[in-house]
């Protein structure tokens, strides 16, 4: 029976969560470096690396809870140094308990990554046992710290951010989320990969596109649009959902093919010293707005038509992603990945400089769309 009094005493290191400020998101930018030197400074040390960090803590007396719609349910709190480490240890002299272990997003600008490599940024969270491995990555082409001030009454930036990755289901242009798990990967081999990007717009954010990490500096290398998105979707197979426009080229009336399901197959083929891809692309999907007669709609060489309408309109969303991509001098859609599956002597040799072996590769596409059936009607194309 003593025993059992202390079994049941409880956690003695708790506290009440009223008491902690916990960190909801974090935002990363550049700091101007300054120029100017005095008269007296005739051998000035080379500057260091300057960051402002922006912190998102979640209000004590609300906590996460969705119950209030009224009044700022956060605040933002800002730090300038060189060390993540320290700037963190700065806000205990202004801040009850800060508390990183609910943290949800790190958002980093485009700017802050052409000076600093990613490693560097995030050793800290890697290398802290509070910070859990589920935090998403973003980088942003504007301030970073834009992303986390108030947009609706009531609501946390940071929460609201990771919400909008639920809406890869109907949306092809939106990247998967990457998390702090999922860079160590990348880091520790040094490839190229992509991270989400978002920005504010007017009193909103919007995610727009994805900032490509080089591998070998691991910094920033460059800016993938929504169609170049759109179209390394097709290359890897993530896509979960989303849309394709085309023209009927009878009519010439617009019409829209929703997509149910897609993959992707990367074939590499080496002879002798020569790399090349060859990408099979397959999807399924449905007519799902169309200003066809619907006479006509329900034929079946009118479905075979736009099908073909919509492979013409992947492989060049496909092919405008790896025009991208050898522009940059960066591989991203896991190409590399193929090879070094499909041919790993081959990959051995030119896997220490991939991204500049990879401009000079070529690379084919083969589509096939099957449309399924064609607005709320159970009919097939058969």
């Amino acid at each position: 029976m003593i025993t059992c009094f202390f079994l049941l005493a409880g956690c003695w290191s708790s506290s009440p969560i009223e008491e902690r400020n916990l960190e909801a998101g974090i935002a990363l930018d550049a700091v101007p470096q300054q120029t100017e030197t005095s008269a007296e400074e005739t051998d000035p040390q080379p500057p260091k690396k300057q960051i402002r960090r922006t912190v998102q803590f979640v209000l004590p007396n609300t906590g996460t809870s969705e119950t209030s719609s009224h009044g700022n349910r956060f605040y933002n709190e800002e730090e300038l140094g060189d060390s993540i480490m320290e700037m963190t240890r700065e806000s205990y002299l202004s801040n009850q308990s800060p508390a990183g272990f609910h943290l949800k997003t790190i958002v980093i600008s485009s700017e802050l990554l052409q000076k600093v490599p990613l490693q560097e940024l995030l050793d800290f969270y890697l290398a802290d046992n509070d910070i859990r491995l589920s935090i998403l990555l973003l980088t942003s082409t504007g301030t970073a710290s834009d992303v986390f001030k108030e947009m609706i009454s009531g609501k946390t930036p940071a929460f609201m951010l990771k919400d909008l990755f639920d809406n890869r289901s109907h949306t092809n242009r939106l990247v998967k989320p990457v998390t702090l798990a999922k860079v160590i990967g990348p880091l520790k081999s040094r490839s190229s990969f992509v991270l989400p990007n978002v920005i504010r717009i007017r009193d909103g954010i919007t995610l727009s596109g994805a900032g490509v990490i080089r591998g070998d500096t691991q910094k920033y290398a460059g800016y993938l649009n929504k169609m170049d998105v759109e179209g390394l979707q097709w290359i890897t197979g993530d896509l979960t959902g989303g849309i394709v426009k085309g023209t009927d080229s009878r009519s010439q009336r617009d019409f829209v093919y929703e997509i149910k399901s897609a993959k992707s197959n990367i074939q590499a083929h080496v002879n002798k010293n020569d790399i090349s891809f060859h990408v099979k692309i397959s999807s399924v999907g449905r007519l799902s707005e169309s200003f066809v007669s619907d006479a006509n709609k329900m034929k079946d060489q009118t479905l075979r038509e736009e099908a073909g309408v919509v492979q013409d309109k992947i492989k060049e969303l496909a092919q405008q992603t790896v025009s991208k991509m050898k522009k940059m001098r960066v591989e991203v859609a896991h190409m590399g990945q193929a090879l070094r599956i499909q041919h790993p002597d081959m990959w051995e040799q030119v896997k220490d400089h991939w991204d500049q072996v990879y401009a000079t590769v070529p690379v084919t596409f083969e589509v096939k769309v099957d449309i399924e059936d064609f607005g709320a009607s159970t009919m097939t194309a058969n």
